[in-house]
C-alpha cells in the first residue's frame, strides 16, 4: 500500500531523507525543528479512545494550540526573564505536545519534570535550578504554578519575533538524593534524527507501516529521555500518529494496541516482563497438553531460524490476539537488562523485539538491529548509531562519542559543558562480541569480596532466586558486607521460610558464591517502589540501611497471617476468588493489576464479591481506585 502521507514522495526513505537534509540546511534551531515537525499539517498526530469513539488531532491543529499557547504563556510569565526555566509537569498526551512546544515558542527553556520523583525531591530541585515557574497538570509548587485551565483565563499578547528557547532540560532519577540536569539544544537533537535513513536500512521495521499507518503507542513518559527522543522526538519529527492511554493497566494496554492498530512499542523491561508473566500464567493454566505444546514451539523456533517466525504467527494465533495482534511491527526494549525468557519468547511468537541503549547524558544511541531472531534473544545493545562511537576502557567500562549527548550537565552546583572531542564514561560494564556490545551491569554496582574477587550482580542475580521468590537483589550492606535481599511478597509458613532460605543458600553454593555472601535477608516487600522503572542497587541499599523493608526470619511463626485482622484475611479470599489463584499467593501490599495478573473484567468481578461479601456498595471514585488489600481494608475501616 502506498502512502498518501509524506509530502508527495513515492518512498517513505525519501521522505525522511528530505526532512533531515532540511534540518540540516535551514538550521539547526528549534524554530526550525518546529517548522519539520508540524510541516505535515493533515497528518494525525494523536489517537486516543473517548469512551466508544476514537478521537484524532491533527499536526495542524496541534500547531495552531501550541503558538496561540505560546502567546498566553508570554503574557502569564511577563515577570519571568525569557530564557529562565520553565517546568513541565504533566502527563503524555497532546496538551503535553502543545505545552511544550509554548514554552520554547515563549522564549524559555522547558524542564521536563520527572513526576516520579518525591514532592520534596522535587521542590528541593525546582528550587536549586531556580524554576521560575511551573505548567502542571493539576500538581502544585511553591514558585508560581499555571494549569492549563489557569492559562485558559489569561489574555494571550502578540510579542512579534520573540527569540525562541534555546535547550530542553531532562532530570536524572535522583537515586542518590540529589538530581542532575542534563541539557539539550536543537543542534543535539539533529544528531539523534540524522541516523535514522541508516538505521531504516539495515532495520526496516523502525518505520514499518501497517494498512498504511505507522503508530506509536506512548507508554514511556516523555519526561524521560528514552520517552522524549527514541518515542517523541524520532516518530514527531517524521510526521507520524501516537496513541495516548487513559490507563496504564496491561489488559488496557493490550486492547488499545489492538484496537488501535499499534505498531511501534517502546518500553522499560519492567512492563514487557509483566506482560510475559500474564501470558505464560494464561499458557500455563490452559493445561499440560497446551504447556507442552508452547514448550516445544519455543524449542523449534529457537532451532530452525528461518522457519521461527511463520511457526511462531500459526501455533499461536490465539496467544498473539490476545496479546498485540498483527499489526506490531517493532518492540524496543531499554532502561536496563530485561528478562532472557522474555525477550526469547516475544521474538519466537512472531514478533520482532529487540534491546536498546541510551542514558540522560547521552541520549538514546543505540539498539540492537540484528536480522537473526536468535542473535536477538541474546540480549544485545547493538551498535552505535550513524555519527556516534562506542569503546570499552581498560576497566570494562562504555565509552561513548558524539555530538548527540547533552551540551551541558548540571548537579550540585556544578556544571560541565560537553567536549564531544572527548570520550563520555558511561559507568556501565560492557562487552563487545562479534561486532556487538552487551551491557553487563552498573560499575558502581560491583562488590569487592574479603579475597579481592569482584561480584557482578547483574550476572549472578538471576541464578539466585528459586521457586517462591519474587525478586532477588545483591549489594554491600554500610558495613561492606556482600548482601542478598530475598523478596518473598506471597503469605508463607515458617517452615516455607526456612525451605526458600536453605533453597537461596544451596543456589548461592552452585554459583559459588557461598563463602562470598553469607548473608541472606528475606523482606515481605516488593524490591520496586510504585514510581520506579527499574532496579536501582543505590536505593536499595540505602532503603535497607534506612530500616525500609520489613524484614523476616525463619524464628516466626508465620511470616504474615498471623500479623493480619479478620477483615484482611477476608479481603484476601475475596481477592483469590475473583483472580481465581491460591490466597498464598497474595499479600496484603500485592497490586491486583501488576503483581496479580488481574484484568479490568476482575476488577469489577471483585467489586460484586465484595458487595456480597460485606453487604454494602463500595464507593470508588475515577481518581482513586484501591487496588490492594491494604488499600481496600483502609478504604472499610475509614467507612
Amino acid at each position: 500500500m502506498r502512502l498518501q502521507n509524506i509530502a508527495g514522495f513515492k518512498r517513505f526513505d525519501q521522505f525522511v531523507a528530505d526532512k533531515i537534509r532540511r534540518f540540516d540546511e535551514e538550521g539547526k534551531t528549534f524554530p526550525t525543528l518546529f517548522s519539520l515537525t508540524f510541516s505535515e499539517k493533515d497528518n494525525v498526530l494523536a489517537e486516543v479512545t473517548d469512551g466508544y469513539y476514537v478521537k484524532k488531532v491533527t499536526y495542524g491543529e496541534c500547531e495552531q494550540s501550541a503558538l496561540q499557547l505560546a502567546k498566553v504563556i508570554g503574557a502569564a510569565l511577563s515577570f519571568a526573564p525569557k530564557g529562565s526555566l520553565v517546568g513541565l509537569h504533566m502527563a503524555n498526551g497532546v496538551e503535553w505536545i502543545e505545552t511544550f512546544w509554548a514554552i520554547i515558542a515563549a522564549g524559555y527553556r522547558p524542564l521536563l519534570i520527572n513526576s516520579r520523583l518525591h514532592t520534596d525531591l522535587l521542590e528541593k530541585t525546582l528550587t536549586e535550578y531556580a524554576v521560575a515557574a511551573v505548567i502542571s497538570d493539576g500538581k502544585r509548587f511553591s514558585m508560581p504554578t499555571f494549569t492549563r485551565e489557569d492559562l485558559a483565563t489569561v489574555e494571550g499578547k502578540d510579542e512579534g519575533d520573540c527569540e525562541w528557547g534555546k535547550e530542553v532540560l531532562f532530570m536524572s532519577s535522583g537515586t542518590g538524593g540529589n538530581v542532575k540536569l542534563c541539557a539539550y539544544t536543537a543542534e543535539n537533537f539533529y544528531y539523534q534524527v540524522i541516523s535514522t535513513p541508516d538505521l531504516m536500512r539495515r532495520c526496516p521495521a523502525i518505520m514499518d507501516h501497517y494498512d498504511g499507518e505507522l503508530k506509536q503507542m506512548a507508554v514511556l513518559p516523555f519526561y524521560h529521555v528514552f520517552g522524549f527522543i527514541a518515542v517523541y522526538l524520532w516518530y514527531s519529527f517524521f510526521s507520524r500518529t501516537f496513541v495516548f492511554l487513559k490507563d496504564m493497566q496491561a489488559d488496557v494496554l493490550l486492547h488499545t494496541i489492538r484496537k488501535h492498530k499499534v505498531t511501534h512499542l517502546y518500553a522499560v523491561p519492567l512492563i514487557w516482563e509483566n506482560v510475559y508473566k500474564a501470558a505464560i500464567k494464561k499458557v500455563r493454566s490452559q493445561g499440560e497438553k497446551t504447556s507442552k505444546r508452547f514448550d516445544k514451539v519455543m524449542k523449534i523456533a529457537d532451532e530452525k531460524e528461518g522457519l521461527g517466525k511463520l511457526l511462531g504467527k500459526v501455533a499461536f494465533k490465539s496467544l498473539r490476539e490476545r496479546l498485540f495482534g498483527d499489526s506490531i511491527q517493532l518492540m524496543i526494549t531499554g532502561g536496563g537488562g530485561i528478562d532472557q525468557d522474555a525477550l526469547r519468547s516475544f521474538n519466537n511468537l512472531g514478533y520482532h523485539m529487540v534491546n536498546g541503549y541510551g542514558m540522560t547524558e547521552i541520549g538514546i544511541t543505540s539498539f540492537d538491529v540484528s536480522v537473526k531472531r536468535t542473535v536477538r534473544h541474546l540480549g544485545s545493545i547493538g551498535v552505535p548509531f550513524y555519527g556516534m562511537e562506542y569503546k570499552i576502557s581498560d576497566k570494562g567500562e562504555l565509552l561513548f562519542k558524539g555530538k548527540a549527548r547533552a551540551a551541558r550537565i548540571m548537579q550540585e552546583g556544578k556544571e560541565s559543558i560537553a567536549d564531544y572531542d572527548e570520550w563520555f564514561n558511561t559507568h556501565d560494564l560492557s562487552k563487545e562480541e562479534d561486532g556487538l556490545f552487551y551491557l553487563l551491569g552498573r560499575e558502581d554496582d560491583l562488590i569487592v569480596c574479603n579475597n579481592g574477587e569482584n561480584i557482578n550482580p547483574e550476572l549472578v542475580e538471576a541464578d539466585l532466586i528459586v521457586d517462591g521468590v519474587d525478586g532477588v537483589c545483591l549489594f554491600a550492606d554500610r558495613q561492606k558486607t556482600p548482601t542478598l535481599l530475598v523478596s518473598v511478597t506471597g503469605c508463607f509458613s515458617a517452615e516455607k521460610l526456612n525451605a526458600i532460605i536453605e533453597e537461596t543458600k544451596a543456589a548461592l553454593e552452585r554459583a559459588k558464591l557461598k563463602d562470598e555472601v553469607k548473608k541472606v535477608v528475606v523482606t515481605t516487600d516488593k524490591l520496586l517502589d510504585a514510581s520506579d522503572f527499574k532496579v536501582s542497587r543505590k536505593k536499595i541499599a540505602k532503603k535497607y540501611a534506612d530500616g525500609l523493608f520489613t524484614i523476616v526470619d525463619n524464628q516466626q511463626e508465620t511470616a504474615c497471617a498471623s500479623s493480619m485482622t479478620d477483615v484482611e484475611k477476608q479481603l484476601i479470599a475475596c481477592f483469590a476468588l475473583a483472580l481465581q489463584i491460591d490466597e498464598e499467593e497474595i499479600t496484603t501490599k500485592a497490586d491486583f493489576f501488576t503483581d496479580l495478573g488481574g484484568s479490568s473484567l476482575d476488577y469489577f468481578s471483585l467489586l460484586d464479591i465484595l458487595k456480597e461479601k460485606f453487604d454494602a456498595e463500595v464507593e470508588i471514585s475515577e481518581e482513586d481506585q484501591p487496588s490492594t488489600v491494604e488499600e481496600f481494608y483502609n478504604l472499610i475501616k475509614n467507612n
